[in-house]
């Protein structure tokens, strides 16, 4: 289903960026929160819209459900 959405999105499923999504979403898995960092052009927004993409495809199979995502600013959020 990844490289569906891939294809979906126009973009070329290449085995690096399918295995940075199944990455993703192992660490998606045993994580509360999480943040993607590094340089620009590095497909940090393709990773996760994919993945979005991909997961709701498959909704209502096993574990799968529709997905929605927020994006903050962690620097507008307060310490305490």
């Amino acid at each position: 289903m990844i490289k569906k959405s891939s294809q979906v999105k126009n973009l070329q499923p290449t085995q690096p960026f399918v295995d940075k999504i199944i990455q993703l979403y192992d660490t998606i898995q045993v994580r509360h929160g999480l943040m993607l960092v590094g340089p620009t052009g590095g497909g940090k927004t393709s990773n996760y819209k994919t993945l979005a993409h991909a997961m709701t495809q498959l909704n209502g199979v096993d574990k799968f459900a529709i997905v929605h995502y927020h994006i903050l600013n962690p620097k507008s959020i307060l310490m305490s």
